[in-house]
C-alpha cells in the first residue's frame, strides 16, 4: 500500500511498532489468557481510534501500537495513506517516538529502533507532521 511517506520514515514507523512485545505485555500486565490477547488489544486499538485518546501509561500505548503494526505486518504492508489506520499509526508514532526504551526493559526487544541513526526519529516525526498538514 502507498503510505505517501519516504522509505526511511516507513522504516522508523515499522521499527517503533516492533520494538515492544504487546502480546507478552497483555498476558503479563493485563493478565490476559492466550485467547483473550487479540480481542483485548483490538478493543484498545478501537478505543484509541474512536476517541482519539491515548492511555495514561506509555507501555499501554506501545502495546496497542504493536498490535496495529502486527495486523498490517501479517499482510506485508503499512496502512494506506489517509486511511483511519494510517492516521492512528502516525498518532502513535508522534506520541511514542521520544519514550525512552532500552533492551534491558521488560517487553522491549532488540530491534532497529534501538540502533537507529541519531536524528532519524526526529526526521521521521517532521515528515509525519508535514504529511498531516496536507
Amino acid at each position: 500500500m502507498d503510505t505517501g511517506l519516504t522509505p526511511d520514515t516507513e522504516h522508523r514507523l515499522l521499527s517503533l511498532g516492533q520494538v515492544f512485545d504487546g502480546y507478552a505485555y497483555a498476558r503479563e500486565v493485563w493478565h490476559c489468557q492466550e485467547e483473550e490477547v487479540h480481542p483485548t488489544l483490538n478493543k484498545r486499538l478501537q478505543h484509541v481510534q474512536e476517541t482519539g485518546r491515548l492511555f495514561l501509561k506509555p507501555t499501554d500505548n506501545l502495546a496497542t501500537n504493536f498490535y496495529l503494526h502486527r495486523m498490517f505486518h501479517h499482510w506485508g504492508w503499512l496502512p494506506a495513506a489517509k486511511s483511519p489506520e494510517w492516521y492512528t499509526m502516525l498518532y502513535f508514532y508522534l506520541h511514542l517516538y521520544r519514550v525512552p526504551l532500552s533492551s534491558t526493559q521488560q517487553f522491549v526487544s532488540e530491534s532497529d529502533w534501538l540502533r537507529r541513526p541519531k536524528g532519524s526519529a526526529e526526521a521521521a516525526a517532521a515528515e509525519l507532521r508535514f504529511a498531516l498538514r496536507r
